[in-house]
Formats: structure tokens, C-alpha cells, sequence
């Protein structure tokens, strides 16, 4: 009978050390968080202007940190920000914008992963991820994709790391000679990556109904992440009668030996829904009662929600709290992250510039001219931010610049509910859909595999009846 790891995690053991001066922007990142959330709460407008200082004072660091993908969209905006301060006279108005976009999001990233901490070492959700990855394969698959979605709530990124290694220390080799993973392993990754994706749609701590809502202000957040529960249920019903046909083909072919299979952790997994509807419940009376924005709400409880998960359910004291995990937080898992997320953030700030500098207006007038239906509008803005996706445009700086150039959509016959429910999908299934985004990049390097072929390859069927279908609802949902 395998064992359940105790601390340190997977994830922790395979930490990467950071130079020294990790330690001072892990700092700032805290900072930039408890500013923006004192700032979101009770509206404190002093401390605008600390969080726009420490997002400048991150860049050297991303610059040298972040990857290819993060690095040339960092360069970006600095040449986006020095073109804008050449070339408008509201230019100070305009970065301070982008600016305060950036922040917010750097700062809400930073708060969600403060709960990886608590939830790299815990053994609740160790057990859980032993049960996943130990069934035969088609139970395995499905059940991958769906642990993937729930643990998602919790570690976002960090979910994929921790299936991945889980998955890859108890590898069984079937021998199907396929390089860089066996076939088990092809079916692991794409479960996790299928599984993913579908909680941007909706959860309070995911970035894309937050963000689409202050897009659209007429638009209130309970709304977006209603519309978000319908579009993840669709798309996790569609990906679980996908990738069970998957691995059933896969195993009538290839007869993979099956794992050891581990009991199924029901004390564990009652656990994760207790914590995760406490979670949910915290933000949302914070919000209802104490008359916070959700994402001051996030801002605020996900934090204290890691220390208390890492005091009271962990049984650290405070000494071995400090010492401990929140050390290798601030000084090592903060700092990792922001690089790997530099892309998004980036993303955050190009919008506001980019649309000073170019003339979104004419751009307007174009669209309008080409007298596009409604079907035939959404149908664009849907394959365009996964198509630009593929080559490394966050779907931040496409949504952004495609409400831009669309204005009212009154005038196409649409609304801006309409917009949303389309960009929503996209925003998911570009995760899965671009080898450059962070999710393919983290699963295939789990894997030892490319991820222009985890992405195109193994998982392009998918992505055909994928596009097929949302194409075929957009066309049937707006007939006109």
C-alpha cells in the first residue's frame, strides 16, 4: 500500500533556490498586496502610489527572471510605456492607469498563491492527489481532470505541479515507446490540462470574471460568475465524455498495466469541500456584508485563510509559521511566481497604453462597416483571442483591445453580457489551446514533453470538437 508523503510536499522538494536579492521582492510583493487590499476595502487612495513604485521597481527583476514569453512582453511595455510618453499628452494619465491595472493584478495573483503554501503541504490534499493518479486508467483520466478542477480552487497553478508529480513518481511504463512519456502519462497530462483551465470561467479567485466585469461595469460579478458556472459545467461535461473515450481507446489498444490503486480518501476530500465552501462563504459575505468588492475580499481572506490553514490545520505555532512556511513563501514561492506570471501582468498594463496609442475609434468604424451579425461578430472575438493565443497574446491584452474596438455593442444587437459569455470560453480554452500560456508550459515540463505537441498533438482532437461546438452554439444561441 503506498504512503502518504508528509512534509515537505512534491512541490517544496523541488523548489528552485533564488539569489539573495529574492528576498526583498518577495517583501514588495506583500507590500503591493496589503496595499492594494487596504486601497480595494476602505478606499484609501494614499496608497495608490507605493503600489505604482514597487510595480517599477519589479521590473528589472522580471526582466532578468521571467521567461522568454515574459521577458518579451515586459520589454514590451517598457517600449509601449517610453512610446506613450512621446508620443500623447495625457501620457501620465494613461501609465498611471496601466499602471494601477498591472498592480491590481500582480496583487491578486500574489494573494491566491499565498494558499499554495498551505496547500503544497498538506497531506489532505496529498492523499487526494495519490487517489487520482493510481486508478486505472480510464477512472484515473476522469478523475484527473475533475481533481484538477477542484484543486485548482485552491493552488491554481500549483494544482498542475502537484498532479504532475505525483503522476510521474508512480509512472507505470507501458512500453508504447512514445518519447518523453508513456501513454499513461500522455492521458495524465491532458486530464490535467483539460481540467484546469475550466475554473477561470468563474471562481472568485480566478482573474476573468473580475476583470470582464470592471470592463463592463453594467455588468455585476454575481452575474459574470453565473454565466461562468454554466460555461465550466459545459465544458468539463464535454472534456469528461471526450477524454474517457480517449483513455478507453487508449486502453483497448495498448492493454497499459494499471496502477496500484489507492483508497478512495473520503475524510480528505470532505475536508477540501469544507475548506473551499468556507472559503467561498468568507468572500462572499465580506463582500455582501462588509461592503468590500470581491476582489478586496480575495485580497484580504485568501491570505489569512493560508496562515490559518497552516496554524490550525497544519499545527504550526507561530515561531515554525515564520520560520517555516512563510519564509519559503515570501522569499522563494512569491518571487518564482510573479516571473511565471509575468506575462499576464504585462498583459494588464499594455491595454490602457495600446489603446491611447493606437486609433481604437477608426478601428471601431471599420468593424461597424463591415455590417457583421451578431453570430458572425462573436464567432471572431471567440476564434480570435484563442488564435492570438496560440501565438503568445494573453487573453488580457485581446479582451481588452477587442471591447475596445467594438465600443457599444448596441450597436451590433449585442450586450454586454453577450460579450462576456463569449470571451469567458475563449479566455479557458486558450489555456489549454496555446503551447505558450503558463498552463501548457507547467504540464509539459512536469511530463518531459513538448508543449507544441502535448497541445496541438495530443490534445488537437479536443481542441477541434472543442471549437466545433462553441462555433455551433454561438450560431444556434444568436440565429440573426
Amino acid at each position: 500500500m503506498p504512503t502518504v508523503a508528509t512534509n515537505p510536499s512534491p512541490i517544496s522538494r523541488r523548489m528552485n533556490g533564488l539569489p539573495g536579492w529574492s528576498e526583498l521582492i518577495g517583501l514588495m510583493l506583500i507590500g503591493l498586496m496589503i496595499f492594494q487590499g487596504i486601497d480595494r476595502w476602505l478606499h484609501v487612495s494614499t496608497l495608490g502610489f507605493p503600489s505604482l513604485c514597487i510595480m517599477v521597481a519589479l521590473v528589472p527583476y522580471l526582466l532578468l527572471r521571467g521567461g522568454k514569453v515574459g521577458r518579451l512582453f515586459v520589454m514590451l511595455s517598457v517600449l509601449s510605456a517610453g512610446l506613450a510618453l512621446i508620443r500623447l499628452e495625457n501620457a501620465p494619465e494613461v501609465l498611471t492607469e496601466a499602471l494601477t491595472r498591472a498592480a491590481f493584478f500582480q496583487a491578486f495573483l500574489t494573494a491566491v498563491f499565498t494558499l499554495q503554501e498551505a496547500a503544497s503541504r498538506s497531506s489532505t490534499i496529498n492523499r487526494v492527489g495519490l487517489f487520482l493518479i493510481s486508478q486505472p486508467l480510464r477512472k484515473q483520466s476522469i478523475l484527473t481532470l475533475l481533481g484538477t478542477n477542484l484543486m485548482a480552487l485552491m493552488m491554481n497553478m500549483g494544482s498542475l505541479v502537484m498532479i504532475g508529480t505525483l503522476a510521474r513518481d508512480r509512472m507505470v511504463n507501458d512500453d508504447t515507446g512514445d518519447s518523453g512519456a508513456t501513454e499513461r502519462g500522455w492521458m495524465t497530462a491532458v486530464a490535467a490540462l483539460r481540467g484546469f483551465s475550466p475554473t477561470a470561467t468563474w471562481s472568485p479567485l480566478a482573474l476573468p470574471p473580475v476583470f470582464l466585469s470592471s470592463l463592463y461595469p453594467e455588468v455585476s460579478l454575481a452575474e459574470t460568475m453565473m454565466v461562468g458556472v454554466v460555461i465550466s459545467v459545459a465544458i468539463l461535461a464535454v472534456s469528461c465524455l471526450f477524454t474517457f473515450w480517449q483513455a478507453a481507446a487508449i486502453a483497448r489498444k495498448n492493454h497499459a498495466p494499471d496502477a496500484e490503486a489507492v483508497p478512495l480518501p473520503g475524510r480528505s476530500i470532505a475536508r477540501l469541500t469544507l475548506l473551499l465552501s468556507a472559503i467561498f462563504a468568507a468572500i462572499y459575505l465580506s463582500a455582501h456584508r462588509l461592503e468590500m468588492s470581491t476582489s478586496a475580499a480575495v485580497l484580504v481572506i485568501i491570505p489569512v485563510t493560508s496562515c490559518l490553514w497552516l496554524t490550525v490545520g497544519q499545527g504550526h505555532t507561530f515561531g515554525s509559521l515564520v520560520e517555516g512556511p512563510l519564509q519559503n513563501m515570501v522569499f522563494h514561492r512569491l518571487p518564482i511566481q510573479a516571473a511565471e506570471t509575468s506575462v499576464i501582468v504585462s498583459a494588464a498594463f499594455l491595454g490602457p497604453v495600446l489603446i491611447a496609442l493606437f486609433p481604437m475609434e477608426e478601428a471601431a468604424q471599420v468593424v461597424i462597416g463591415a455590417h457583421l451579425s451578431g453570430a458572425w461578430l462573436l464567432s471572431l472575438i471567440f476564434l480570435g483571442i484563442i488564435a492570438l493565443a496560440m501565438i503568445g497574446l494573453n487573453p488580457v491584452l485581446t479582451s481588452t483591445l477587442a471591447i475596445a474596438v467594438l465600443g457599444d455593442p448596441g450597436n451590433f444587437g449585442l450586450t454586454p453580457l453577450m460579450i462576456i459569455t463569449v470571451i469567458l470560453p475563449a479566455w479557458a480554452l486558450a489555456a489549454q489551446f496555446s503551447p505558450y500560456t503558463g498552463t501548457a508550459t507547467i504540464v509539459s515540463r512536469m511530463f518531459n514533453v513538448s508543449p507544441e505537441r502535448l497541445v496541438f498533438v495530443r490534445n488537437g482532437p479536443f481542441m477541434v470538437l472543442s471549437l466545433t461546438l462553441a462555433l455551433l452554439a454561438i450560431h444556434v444561441s444568436h440565429p440573426g
